[in-house]
């Protein structure tokens, strides 16, 4: 039984962290082996399953007084079971038990079969190596977002904080750390501020890409938000910013229509994604 002192503490399997495939079957094997034979020898304890709570190893095997467990059925013992009455020690007949199972090689009865996910080829498509600066993309929206550390955002789902509260729609925070493969930001009040929640990606859309990334940035693809232009280079400020591209395209056609003048969609890194000119599409 390879696995059995690990499911003697919380510790085990490295402290949760090395958990083997099929390890509930393995558990279900041990306890009913080393139960058989525990009653063979008359033993007062009985070794019963246990699926503890919290971080470190959730796969344990507990040791019951055989008498604080007749109101349970001898099968229900290799599934999760909550006792209520203190654990014990083995006695000896347990203790020669789990000897004599350790003897049978009860790990060669038992076959991991290992397949691949249904959704495998998606993610071998989706999959890219991560160059550090690079933002974590994630649409939002129907809006490809560019989260970058040090970047604002505004909600558009509820987040729960690290301290129970919830983060309203429409509240405003920094980025304080970006994880790529995990796709969640954490977010703060403030730059100075501590983290006080981590958001997925999809519950949050960008307001501002910081500053030293778009002064050194030459992306001009479609990235929200977007601002308004004239050709000449004066911001029309007045038009505010675009969360889609769609509401920045309806904006400019309607001040070309009405000005004739030549407008620029400029995206969140400050550089020209499209110009508009009268009976112009867009180029």
């Amino acid at each position: 039984m390879r696995f059995w002192e690990d499911m003697q503490s919380k510790y085990g399997f490295s402290d949760g962290e090395a958990m083997p495939d099929g390890i509930e079957v393995y558990r279900e094997v041990y306890i009913r082996a080393v139960n058989q034979l525990a009653e063979q020898l008359n033993s007062g304890v009985r070794v019963v399953a246990f699926n503890r709570a919290g971080v470190h190893n959730w796969c344990l095997i507990l040791m019951h007084h055989l008498s604080d467990l007749q109101a349970q059925h001898i099968e229900d013992f290799t599934a999760h079971v909550n006792i209520a009455a203190e654990t014990c020690e083995a006695d000896e007949s347990l203790e020669e038990a789990i000897r004599q199972a350790n003897e049978l090689e009860l790990d060669s009865l038992l076959e991991v079969t290992v397949t691949v996910a249904d959704d495998f080829e998606l993610f071998i498509e989706a999959l890219h190596p991560i160059k550090e600066g690079d933002p974590l993309i994630a649409e939002v929206n129907g809006e490809m977002q560019h989260f970058y550390a040090e970047g604002r955002i505004r909600l558009v789902q509820e987040v729960t904080a690290f301290d129970g509260s919830v983060l309203p729609v429409g509240s405003e925070y920094i980025i304080t750390w970006v994880e790529q493969r995990a796709e969640w930001i954490n977010i703060a009040l403030s730059s100075s501020e501590h983290p006080i929640a981590f958001a997925a990606t999809g519950s949050a859309m960008v307001l501002e890409i910081p500053v030293e990334i778009r002064e050194s940035s030459t992306n001009n693809a479609a990235v929200p938000p977007y601002y308004l232009r004239e050709l000449k280079g004066e911001t029309l400020g007045d038009y505010g910013q675009f969360y889609t591209l769609a509401e920045a395209q309806a904006a400019v056609q309607r001040i070309v229509s009405e000005s004739c003048k030549t407008v620029e969609i400029i995206n969140g890194y400050g550089n020209t994604f499209s110009s508009f000119e009268a009976d112009d599409k867009g180029g």
